[in-house]
């Protein structure tokens, strides 16, 4: 795959774009789905972006490159949070129905 630096920067603004989306949605909004579906394409399509430009022996702007590192870091570091809020909503809904399932089974051996 091949690069520009200008495909690199409209995946680093469509990428900060879902991730804002994602934070801010409510935590029942069925979209966040799709969105989360949407960050993976996208973050695998500048993975490969990325690749292409680091490989590429005959580019050596070392600005670019820190640049280009530092959104990997804030990308990192900003998925990570939604999948810990999102792990935790999961893991919370799970209590949820064993406890209901509790009373369930408290309430059909009366």
């Amino acid at each position: 795959m091949t690069y520009s630096i200008n495909q690199i920067n409209n995946i680093n603004a469509d990428l900060m774009a879902v991730i804002d989306k994602i934070e801010n949605s409510k935590a029942e909004d069925e979209t966040v789905t799709d969105l989360v579906s949407e960050l993976q394409v996208l973050i695998e399509t500048r993975q490969k972006l990325v690749h292409a430009l680091v490989s590429d022996t005959n580019f050596t702007d070392r600005d670019v490159l820190e640049q280009q590192f530092d959104l990997t870091q804030t990308f990192i570091k900003r998925s990570r949070k939604i999948m810990d809020f999102r792990q935790s909503l999961l893991q919370a809904g799970n209590t949820t129905k064993r406890q209901i399932n509790v009373y369930k089974a408290i309430d059909s051996n009366r």
